[in-house]
């Protein structure tokens, strides 16, 4: 009788990840467009500010073609949704965590990785990248230049 499992002690799910279920206000504003970039939530006009955009600039990606979506720390949206609306061929990163996405993967830092028949690049956040020149660096050389400088 030892062997039976005791399903009424079994630990539930808490209501954190409903999220994963629900529909999410950031959507709304979601067209397809080729890139979807998620970083933790920086100032405007502040030095991750700039620093993302001559990323993008470097990566001759113009508005129209990306995705942007800041999200607090520990913020969670779930994958399934931001695909759907977004459809993108690359994700990039900064600082966003893949589980926040409800995704159980391991992805290589700095480095292109292939998920979902999606192209997904992790990295450090915005402001850890601005003090870790070693980081920017291979993240630049290892996946976003292969990706896009590289193709012309």
């Amino acid at each position: 009788m030892t062997d039976i499992p005791n399903i009424i002690q079994t630990k539930t799910l808490g209501n954190e990840t409903d999220v994963f279920w629900q529909d999410s206000e950031l959507l709304n504003a979601i067209s397809p467009r080729t890139v979807l970039v998620l970083t933790l939530r920086i100032q405007e006009g502040s030095a991750e500010s700039t620093q993302l955009e001559k990323i993008l600039a470097a990566c001759k990606l113009n508005a129209e073609q990306y995705n942007l979506i800041q999200l607090d720390n520990n913020e969670q949206l779930a994958w399934h949704q931001l695909k759907q609306s977004a459809q993108p061929a690359v994700v990039i990163l900064f600082g966003i965590h893949p589980s926040n996405l409800g995704i159980s993967a391991m992805f290589r830092f700095n480095s292109l990785n292939n998920f979902d028949k999606t192209q997904w690049i992790p990295t450090l956040s915005l402001q850890e990248l601005e003090k870790n020149q070693e980081a920017k660096k291979a993240l630049w050389t290892d996946a976003l230049k292969p990706l896009f400088a590289d193709k012309e």
